[in-house]
């Protein structure tokens, strides 16, 4: 049975090899070869300490998957949202998307965005069927290579609420 839970400093490394190898595998047709053998320092780098706010899909005590937010720009902004690739098609990304969003709306977020590489279809496909809105193209570095992004804005987090924080705005107006 698979649960979303807070990660821990235990998950650490689980959480780099599971970035390294998604993005090794979602991103090797959008960037080039060079940009890629760079990942493991990248990885090394980014994932020296757990920061707040990630979360976990774990099963059987093996991490899945996982969400990290933070504030970019003023807006809550999903940073990461990774499954392992072998897992793909499973629903855990949106389980890890809904976590995520009921923990903003708890916090009292009102909407949170991320960016998504222009070319990534099949990503850019799923935030879609997450409600999600694209805006303009932007050019961003990813693994040091300029890259078209889209920003994909979700305005509300409402329908994220708990069945009972729903019912309690229903009630109110």
């Amino acid at each position: 049975m698979m649960r979303i839970e807070a990660a821990t400093s235990s998950d650490l490394s689980d959480i780099k090899r599971l970035h390294t190898e998604s993005w090794r595998t979602a991103y090797a047709p959008f960037l080039p070869s060079a940009a890629l053998d760079r990942l493991d320092a990248e990885m090394e780098r980014r994932w020296t300490v757990l920061p707040a706010d990630v979360e976990v899909a774990r099963s059987d005590g093996e991490v899945l998957g996982f969400v990290r937010t933070k504030k970019r720009d003023g807006w809550a902004y999903i940073d990461n949202l990774h499954v392992h690739p072998d897992m793909r098609g499973r629903g855990i990304g949106q389980a890890l998307f809904h976590a995520a969003g009921q923990r903003l709306a708890a916090t009292g977020e009102g909407g949170v965005w991320l960016t998504v590489i222009a070319a990534n279809t099949a990503a850019r496909r799923f935030y879609r069927a997450m409600g999600g809105f694209e805006g303009g193209l932007l050019t961003e570095p990813v693994l040091g290579c300029p890259t078209r992004t889209r920003p994909v804005i979700w305005r509300s987090l409402r329908r994220f609420a708990s069945a009972n924080d729903r019912a309690n705005a229903l009630d109110a107006g």
